[in-house]
């Protein structure tokens, strides 16, 4: 139904087609994709792993409740269907109302959503046929992600993490937008719009009182790139095995 809604809309600006376009893909995507055997063991240990390895940024309070958002909210394996609906719902809406910069941010959270949960699915087929029914390791998980072959699209989906974190950090600035946020809580609810409000208001309060939020978005992007070329020359970065074996104590 919100399908045929989102395309027969008419869009006009460049950063509202972009926005439809990853919307209708992000739809057939999970219309079409059943849930790999494994998939949602394997995204809470990415999310923890993103934890230990930024572990100095992620336990400083300058950084904690962003990172929570960007691990949490963007990268977990919670069932958001219902924030993902409201979105649908109110697309024809969206873009008649916002600025173009705005739906320029909503599409890059769209897209980084869409491209993580097909990388994790990929990622999810191959460890199954790895080891069928064992316990995720680093060294499995680097030699099923090895075997993805799509490089290309791990460094699409770091660049779609930094850009996301820059664009946050520009909009959360506003004290307008906070407050606007705040005081439309209690319509949201009453429209049916409580799971999408809720969603952009942790972020915008997440990103609100951070502090160089660049610095913050460089160096994790970068640390993944050395651990992205470090998997793809045949490693097991010291990190992954660290987590492992620390996961193993809980």
């Amino acid at each position: 139904m919100y399908r045929q809604r989102i395309e027969q809309t008419r869009t006009k600006h460049p950063a509202a087609q972009r926005l439809q376009q990853a919307m209708l893909s992000f739809h057939d995507f999970r219309l079409h994709t059943k849930e790999a055997p494994g998939e949602a063991a394997l995204a809470n240990w990415q999310s923890r792993r993103l934890m230990h390895t930024h572990a100095d940024f992620y336990y400083d309070e300058r950084y904690h409740q962003g990172l929570q958002f960007l691990f949490n909210d963007l990268y977990s394996h919670q069932d958001f269907s219902e924030r993902d609906r409201d979105l649908e719902r109110i697309f024809p809406k969206l873009v008649k109302l916002l600025p173009g910069k705005v739906l320029e941010t909503v599409s890059t959270l769209v897209e980084l959503n869409l491209l993580t949960q097909q990388l994790d699915h990929t990622l999810a087929v191959q460890l199954q046929q790895i080891a069928p029914g064992q316990p995720i390791s680093g060294q499995r998980y680097c030699a099923a992600y090895r075997t993805c072959n799509n490089l290309d699209m791990r460094q699409q989906q770091l660049d779609l993490i930094h850009a996301a974190g820059l664009k946050l950090e520009r909009y959360a600035r506003s004290q307008t937008i906070l407050f606007a946020l705040r005081m439309s809580e209690g319509a949201a609810e009453m429209a049916g719009l409580a799971a999408l409000h809720g969603f952009i208001q942790r972020g915008f309060v997440a990103f609100h009182s951070m502090q160089d939020i660049a610095l913050l978005m460089d160096t994790i992007v970068q640390r993944e790139k050395q651990l992205l070329d470090a998997i793809y020359q045949g490693h097991s970065p010291n990190t992954f095995i660290s987590f492992n074996a620390e996961i193993q104590h809980d």
